[in-house]
């Protein structure tokens, strides 16, 4: 019998499950033994191994919020050794079973299936699903992708999706005045907002249309941003990439959260966060996630209000199997920030009044935003065997939107000439993937086989009654002296459609690795598509179908240092969201192509993540706007080429940082006007840069007490809004936060966006005030 060592030895008696709870880690590299007995001081389990396993090993650094199993799993990062769960409930080390890095297959802090929990409780994370839909390191994949831990969104405490991905290095995205209804983001130069698909949940497609309503970041575990094409494995896409969010799972380990925050405008939000298992065997476990909040803005008469609640059901059967069940609902009480040209803000030098940063610009009683959004889902595995494993997934989403706003239409001496625009929408979406992973090779080689299927379909019924002529606009708005009468009757025309779009696709890939040093990915799939609109204007029907083979090749090499170079190109294909009433059919897809190589560097032992990329990313079938004949035309090539570079680490127990940089030169190379051909494309800086940094003052005596500080850079843009050919000036916002640990139960901070109030412009083919100052206080208690 193999002699075991129990830590903590005090303990051996007692219930190894009665004090797993989140503690906070701080412990350096060093021998892996040392770091397991203080694992098992720290958190009260029961730890078992047999010291020939671990004998002369390292363990890695563990630093942050975790629970016993994430601390184990961390220290053991490239150790070849994994962990098991003892029918007793106690953490057991064990040989990796082919002598390789193994971080074991078994959920014991309930994270996201596939998902290492190692990675939930840190900046850096070392694995993702999004880019290969395995569970697969970053160094080995050969394509860009970053990784927002819910560990580093509760330290920059991130209000929404937008927050979240504000330090990722070659995103974009519009201010809160628009993102507080839909979530829209421009990546290597592309939209890849809720309008696109790009925007996934589980790996699945979740809105139909940009309007849908925005992703509440409280309710997510992590957010990864595959960047470039990608429609090998997700299909319709545009090329810009893919941002993948993942809810919060059930855990197995008690979790109870309650939070309290309060900030200017009178922001006053709540939010709790519950999870444990439901029997002694740990066979059905749960998750409880909601919030509430309200909140007034920076705009009299706009709200930001929202309801969300999320429940999570969880069944493991056996260890092989397990089944969860995902719940969502989401309501949003707000209004639209009003989209301007460039001409009637107060950056423009143009003579005649200007509509102000603060002047709200419709009239209370019909400016709002109301939206209902609900999903309901499942993930479904099973594990056949070592090798063979079946993953299947379906979810339903609907939502509800009811918008009415003022539009600014055009000055006309002191007075604001405005639109109506009403707005009564409803989209449906259901969506299944489906995927067997099987798992082959020798001494030498190594196959990671992936096929599936998946389809999507959706529903978008719109009604839009929006102002066309003069004899349909709503009172006008006196600028000398701004008074709010009502609006009058809204005499304008439907001018929706009933979208109704089946996509479906089947896939193949391969993750081939060679003498543990060589890795090629290769990947194809084929489309179908099939959308079919009506008009109400019109009472016409247009309809087309559209099929696509996509590929995808890659391939890195693996050093023992920890740098790993890739090489990649990919496709992606998109079906045409826009109608061609001039020639009685829809447009072709638009098709994009990527080329990339990049470097990852993961030094041995670290908790440190550097990555490089450049890149060549081609659309064509692009869309172009003709003023001649007021229609879209697809006469037109675009193309983004640039670098990104970024850096994750926790340099000490006691320093977090994160750092991007980014050039982006996205051009027009092909368009009907020909003035446009060379142009940059609209609302894409040249230069972006971002850093933040997170001390914990240990080393002045003050554990309890961490300050961070943050840095975003925006630089200049261009937009054709008002015809203005100009540049939009570029911007600095700096972020800060402080937080204090009062116990092991209670935390206060403060936090600061755009801490130095910097007024800013934010303009694509229309423009909208940036966001100001935002002062925010919390205090969360967990138990």
């Amino acid at each position: 019998m193999r002699p075991f060592l129990l830590l903590p030895l005090a303990l051996c008696s007692a219930s190894v499950l009665a004090s797993d709870r989140l503690v906070d880690y701080a412990l350096p590299a060093g021998p892996l033994t040392e770091t397991l007995m203080r694992i098992g001081q720290l958190s009260g389990r029961q730890v078992l191994f047999v010291p020939a396993d671990v004998q002369g090993r390292q363990a890695a650094g563990v630093s942050g919020r975790l629970d016993a199993a994430g601390a184990v799993r961390r220290a053991l990062q490239g150790s070849g050794l994994r962990i098991q769960l003892t029918a007793s409930g106690a953490i057991s080390v064990q040989p990796g079973e082919d002598g390789s890095l193994t971080l074991g297959n078994i959920d014991i802090s309930g994270a996201a299936p596939g998902v290492g929990a190692e990675d939930d409780g840190g900046y850096v994370a070392h694995r993702a699903r999004a880019a290969t839909k395995t569970d697969t390191d970053l160094v080995k994949v050969p394509q860009s992708i970053s990784v927002v831990t819910r560990a580093e969104m509760d330290a920059r405490k991130s209000d929404n999706l937008a927050d979240a991905l504000q330090y990722t290095p070659g995103l974009l995205s519009q201010p809160s005045g628009f993102s507080r209804t839909a979530d829209d983001f421009t990546l290597r130069g592309f939209n890849v907002g809720s309008g696109s698909g790009g925007i996934l949940r589980d790996g699945m497609k979740l809105q139909s249309n940009p309007y849908d309503g925005s992703v509440e970041a409280y309710g997510l575990e992590r957010v990864e941003v595959l960047k470039g094409a990608s429609s090998v494995l997700y299909g319709q896409l545009s090329p810009g990439g893919v941002i993948n969010t993942l809810s919060k799972r059930p855990t197995d380990t008690p979790l109870h959260e309650l939070g309290l925050e309060y900030g200017n405008h009178d922001r006053r939000q709540y939010t709790f966060d519950l999870g444990d298992r439901l029997d002694e065997q740990g066979r059905f476990s749960y998750r409880l996630t909601g919030l509430w909040r309200d909140s007034g803005t920076a705009f009299d008469h706009v709200d930001d209000d929202r309801r969300y609640i999320a429940p999570a059901l969880g069944w493991h059967p056996d260890d092989d199997t397990s089944l969860t069940l995902l719940a969502s609902h989401q309501e949003t009480f707000t209004q639209l920030a009003p989209p301007l040209p460039y001409a009637m803000t107060d950056y423009s030098d143009t003579a005649g009044r200007k509509v102000g940063r603060h002047l709200f610009v419709g009239e209370p009683g019909y400016d709002h935003f109301n939206n209902r959004m609900d999903t309901l889902g499942y993930l479904f595995e099973h594990r056949f065997s070592d090798s063979l494993k079946l993953n299947h997934s379906l979810r339903y989403f609907q939502a509800d939107t009811d918008w009415n706003y003022l539009i600014p239409y055009a000055l006309s001496g002191d007075r604001l000439l405005r639109r109506y625009s009403e707005r009564d929408e409803r989209s449906t979406g259901w969506t299944s993937d489906n995927s067997l992973q099987w798992d082959l090779g020798n001494a030498r080689w190594q196959h990671k086989v992936l096929t599936g299927v998946d389809y999507y379909h959706k529903t978008y019924d719109s009604h839009r009654s929006i102002s066309a002529s003069l004899a349909q606009l709503a009172p006008p708005l006196d600028l000398a002296d701004p008074r709010h009468t009502g609006v009058g009757a809204n005499t304008a025309a439907d001018s929706g459609s009933d979208l109704h779009s089946n996509q479906a696709g089947v896939y193949l890939q391969d993750q081939i690795t060679f003498d543990e040093r060589w890795v090629l990915l290769l990947g194809g799939r084929r489309d179908w598509a099939r959308t079919a609109t009506d008009s109400y204007a019109s009472h016409s029907r247009q309809s087309r179908d559209d099929s696509k083979t996509t590929g995808r090749l890659g391939v890195v090499y693996l050093f023992d240092n920890g740098l790993a170079p890739y090489l990649s190109y990919s496709q992606s294909f998109q079906p045409a969201s826009v109608n061609n009433p001039a020639y009685g059919n829809a447009f072709a897809p638009l098709e994009g192509e990527q080329y990339e190589a990049g470097l990852r560097y993961q030094p041995p032992g670290s908790d440190t993540l550097l990555s490089a990329a450049v890149y060549t990313l081609t659309q064509k079938n692009a869309l172009s706007y003709d003023a001649e004949t007021a229609r879209y035309v697809q006469y037109g090539k675009t193309r983004a080429k640039g670098l990104e570079l970024e850096a994750k680490s926790s340099f000490s127990d006691n320093l977090d940082l994160s750092a991007a940089y980014s050039y982006t030169d996205a051009r027009i190379l092909e368009d009907r006007t020909e003035a446009n051909v060379g142009r940059r494309l609209e609302a894409v800086p040249y230069h972006s840069a971002n850093l933040w940094v997170s001390y914990r003052l240990a080393d002045l005596g003050l554990p309890q007490l961490k300050v961070a500080a943050g840095a975003r850079y925006t630089g200049t843009t261009r937009t054709s809004s008002s015809g203005y050919d100009g540049k939009i000036p570029g911007y600095t916002l700096v972020d800060a936060l402080v937080s204090y640990r009062l116990d092991d139960h209670w935390d206060v901070s403060a936090k600061a966006q755009n801490l130095m109030n910097k007024h800013y412009l934010y303009c694509g083919t229309t423009c909208r005030y940036g966001d100001e100052r935002s002062l925010i206080g919390s205090v969360n208690y967990r138990w």
